[in-house]
Order: C-alpha cells, then structure tokens, then sequence
C-alpha cells in the first residue's frame, strides 16, 4: 500500500485523538492487541449540531447489531457512514460513554480517566462541550432473558478493524476506553489504530 493514500493516528490506551474524514473516504478502525473498546462520535463539519447517534441508528436498522452493508445514522436521520468491512461483528449501540459520575457513583473511584472527559480534551481546539452518546466498537452487551444487561469482554482480537465509509464531512474522534473496573475491555486498557484512506 502507498503510504501516501493513507493517514495513520495511533490512539494511546486510555485516551482520545479527533481527526476529520471527508465523504468517500474510508476509516478503518483497528484494534491493536483485541478486547479494546473504542467509542467512537462523529459530528458533521458542516453542521456541528448534526452529529452520529446511535439511538437513531437502532431505529433506522432495526438492530442493536449492525452488518456490512448497513447504514450508521445521524440525529437528523441522515445517513453517515457505511460499514464495508467487518471482522468481528459485535459492537454495542446501548452504552454511553464512561464519564468521573461513572467510577464515583458505581465504584467508588476518584480523578479517573474517562471517555467523556477524553473527548472533550480532543475536541477542546473545535469549540464541542457536548459529546452525545457513542457508538461503542468492539464492546460486548449482551442479554438476558429477563432484559437485563451484562458486558463481557469484547470477542475482538489483535488487529480486527471495522471499516467504515464516510457519507459526508466528519469530524471524529475515538477513545481508546479507559474502564478497567469491568471486565468489558478484557484485562488491561490498550491501543487503538485509525486509518483514513482514498481507496478500500
């Protein structure tokens, strides 16, 4: 592959990096070791009020687990990425993000890192106070039959990726899931790796 129809951005363990992908191009989204969650939000950059949801993407698929070929949407209804490529094909559209109140209130935990506060730290140079709920790549929920939830660690392993293609100017950005209280990022908080490209 020609580097230079690619970026690459390495997401340390534990935190978040923004980057922008414009309509057409490809983002795939690579776990590095398996059993990371990657929770991932995309607002338009055209109109930062328009942003992925997966409350929306629930309701216009009729699914908690998409599949290639589905279409993720916005708040608006609006298509906003494609998935074309999937080697794992789990991924929660349930949870949101990890946030200070979540390791206080549920674990008794002070001055964690989170995945809300990460994301405001990568958007603190675009103006975004407000990170609506992710889509969680990766991440595990499962069922019961009483309705109740459970997460158990991912069934990603070193280097699945999904693959998305983006339909429309985006600005993004993915934290590499800080929770290590549960067993939902398997035994230790590790990488994740981004690729933008031209072609797939």
């Amino acid at each position: 592959m020609d580097k230079k129809n690619f970026q690459e951005v390495r997401i340390p363990g534990g935190y978040a990096r923004a980057f922008r992908v414009k309509a057409g191009q490809y983002l795939s989204i690579i776990d590095v070791e398996g059993k990371q969650t990657a929770d991932f939000v995309a607002f338009s950059d055209k109109d930062r009020n328009e942003y992925l949801s997966p409350h929306h993407t629930r309701v216009s698929l009729m699914t908690l687990r998409p599949k290639v070929g589905d279409r993720l949407r916005t708040n608006l209804r609006m298509p906003i990425f494609e998935i074309v490529e999937d080697t794992v094909g789990r991924h929660d559209l349930l949870i949101p993000a990890c946030d200070k109140q979540r390791y206080l209130v549920d674990y008794g935990v002070k001055d964690h890192r989170s995945c809300v506060e990460n994301f405001l730290e990568a958007f603190s140079s675009h103006g975004i106070t407000r990170i609506p709920d992710p889509v969680n790549i990766f991440q595990n929920t499962e069922f019961r039959e009483d309705g109740t939830l459970f997460m158990i660690p991912g069934l990603s392993k070193a280097n699945d990726r999904i693959v998305l293609r983006s339909l429309m100017d985006t600005l993004c950005a993915i934290s590499a899931c800080p929770m290590d209280l549960n067993p939902v990022g398997g035994d230790r908080v590790t990488d994740i790796l981004i690729r933008i490209q031209e072609n797939f």
